[in-house]
């Protein structure tokens, strides 16, 4: 695994966050301590100024009582001299420097309005004057300044008019530097004492954050790594009930409910590919490439390679010899590729020749597999040999046929004899007048006619009977109804059934096979008369007609009798295969499972509305 930056480490990020959070807190604090302390500082000197003010007034009270003021100036002189002491001025009640630690100044007068150093204080109203303050003198160097007001008090009465309340004024200036310099130095003591309490903090911390966080954290990522690489039964065991504790217990469980999902997993999976390979069909997943995903065993056993060379190659590589040439795709009927487009499921049939020149028919069924947002993006193919199926339908259509020719042969015949007596008289009128050309030309022409009837007849016999496959071609079904009339109106009308004929003169072509809807038409029409054998009124109507609207254009063709009917019962199983409520002799029960099939091969349909005693419409519809 690739080493982590420093600065994406977790132990970074914590030490970081607490020292950040240290100084957000520190930082005021030092503050508030470095005003505190300076204020102590302050009050120190503002205790140390009272205390030499005081031993100065006192000084200089004995002095003046004693007429000893050069006393005072000595005194003034070594209190100058102590450290931090810049000066000290005893001023008059009219601003005059009366005594001074700098004999320069003696006798200088300040003007309470007009110096600087007057005006620190007299800018202010006397009742908010302090006895304190701190200044900036000429040097710019900043001095702490003491002023004590030298009462006139009853022993001052000899020198100085008892009326005047103040005698002077006691300045003390003290530089700040020494308590600016003691400020310092305790501020680099507590900022040496943060830097080392930081210091060990973040030791501290680093040393609890590798070893209660970091540590268990890289046991749990190489136990992951270890479990992702399949080894699930890695299990994380930590001392103690904190969170990482719980943590591990919690990715242990999880650990074990995945090893039990992923055992489910795999027994469905296996479960699934033997339900899937047991299926005699081929299947396939396509993606959106036509590129094969997976198939099944049948797949596998049909086109002759593994499974591994059959995945990620092209779809149709077996059925046709260049890959990319899938007849389907060209011919635009591909069913994947439709249901890619439309997600829904496609159907088709396709067919093809194998190796020994057989044509193979195969109904491709395919389903759409949809992400979570709801795309196609793979395909199951399901791909269905129905070549044996066909062959039997078509052998079922045609034993079907046959059937109905079975039952059509005595009006065949009657067809055929009717034709045959006439030829006989013909003849032997011939014979009796020989020498007759004009008669003889005209029974030769009649039996030319007679001839050439039975000729078509039998021709409609022979094509109806034969067996062929279904060939689609544009068609008007009204000539399928009249062709199919041809075969069985004898019987129709020796049943004495009334017979109505209603085609519709402007109906569409349909795309359909004229000699298997004629199969249709005659089945249906047979079982009409089935439905009337013991009626003496009965009717048979045949009406065609077109219906066309914005939604739907639809070819109809209706066979309506007034025979016995269907019950409802029969109804319901009326297209199933061997079903029938007739005798043995005549039918097997496949006359409309055959007709629906004909008809679903055109894309059409058969509906049958029928009331018992009340008769049967047969309704055979055919997109238009």
């Amino acid at each position: 695994m690739a080493k982590t930056p420093i600065t994406q480490r977790l132990d970074f990020k914590l030490i970081l966050g607490v020292l950040l959070s240290l100084l957000l807190v520190g930082l005021p604090f030092f503050a508030y301590f470095y005003n505190f302390h300076r204020q102590q500082l302050i009050e120190g000197m503002e205790t140390s100024s009272a205390n030499i003010s005081k031993l100065i007034m006192y000084t200089l009270e004995s002095a003046m009582l004693q007429n000893e003021p050069h006393q005072l100036q000595e005194e003034l002189e070594k209190l100058s001299e102590q450290s931090g002491v810049k000066r000290i001025m005893i001023l008059n009640d009219e601003g005059e420097v009366k005594i001074s630690s700098d004999g320069k100044l003696d006798g200088k007068i300040f003007h309470n309005s007009a110096d600087e150093e007057c005006l620190i204080c007299h800018v202010e109203t006397s009742e908010f004057r302090k006895s304190t303050t701190i200044m900036t003198d000429k040097n710019g160097e900043e001095i702490f300044r003491t002023m004590s007001i030298v009462e006139n008090r009853e022993k001052c009465f000899r020198c100085h008019d008892p009326d005047e309340k103040l005698n002077g004024i006691f300045l003390l200036d003290v530089s700040t530097k020494n308590m600016k310099r003691q400020l310092a130095s305790n501020n680099k003591k507590i900022i040496g004492t943060g830097i080392l309490m930081v210091i060990a903090t973040s030791l501290v911390l680093g040393i609890l954050i590798q070893k209660l966080i970091l540590q268990r954290i890289k046991r749990i990522t190489e136990t992951t790594q270890r479990i992702a690489g399949g080894k699930l039964d890695e299990v994380i065991v930590f001392r103690g009930n904190d969170e990482i504790s719980n943590l591990a217990k919690s990715f242990n469980n999880m650990t074990a409910n995945l090893k039990e999902s992923l055992t489910e997993l795999e027994r469905q999976k296996n479960y699934l590919e033997h339900v899937i390979n047991g299926i005699v069909d081929e299947i396939v997943v396509v993606d959106k490439d036509y590129k094969i995903v997976t198939v099944n065993k049948a797949y596998i056993d049909n086109c002759g390679d593994s499974k591994s060379e059959l995945i990620g190659t092209n779809c149709t590589m077996y059925l046709d010899d260049s890959p990319n040439a899938c007849p389907l795709a060209l011919s635009g009927a591909c069913p994947a590729r439709k249901t890619f487009e439309k997600g829904v499921l496609q159907k088709t049939l396709h067919s093809y020749l194998d190796k020994d020149g057989k044509e193979i028919f195969l109904e491709i069924y395919c389903s759409p597999l949809v992400n979570r947002r709801g795309e196609v993006f793979q395909v199951i193919e399901l791909r269905r040999d129905i070549t044996q199926r066909k062959f039997l339908e078509e052998q079922l259509i045609h034993t079907e046929k046959l059937t109905s020719i079975g039952r059509l042969a005595a009006e065949v015949a009657h067809e055929i004899n009717n034709p045959l007596d006439g030829i006989q008289n013909c003849i032997q009128i011939i014979r009796k007048a020989p020498k007759d050309p004009a008669k003889v030309e005209t029974m030769l022409e009649l039996i030319s006619e007679g001839i050439e009837r039975i000729a078509f007849m039998v021709r409609r016999l022979l094509l109806f009977s034969r067996h062929h496959k279904l060939n689609k071609e544009m068609i008007n079904i009204n000539d399928s109804v009249e062709k199919s009339l041809l075969l069985i109106k004898h019987k129709i009308t020796s049943q004495g059934i009334h017979l109505n004929v209603n085609l519709s003169r402007d109906l569409p072509l349909i795309n359909g096979d004229s000699y298997n809807l004629s199969q249709v038409f005659i089945n249906i029409l047979l079982n009409a008369c089935d439905a009337l054998e013991e009626k003496s009124d009965g009717v048979i109507t045949i009406e065609t007609k077109w219906k066309n609207n914005q939604s739907v254009s639809f070819v109809e063709v209706e066979f309506i009798d007034n025979g016995i009917g269907i019950s409802k019962n029969n109804l319901e199983r009326i297209f199933s295969p061997f079903f029938t409520t007739k005798d043995v002799e005549k039918g097997t029960g496949l006359g409309l499972s055959v007709s629906n099939t004909i008809i679903e091969k055109h894309g059409g349909e058969i509906k049958i509305a029928s009331k018992q005693d009340r008769g049967t419409t047969v309704s055979v519809i055919f997109p238009a």
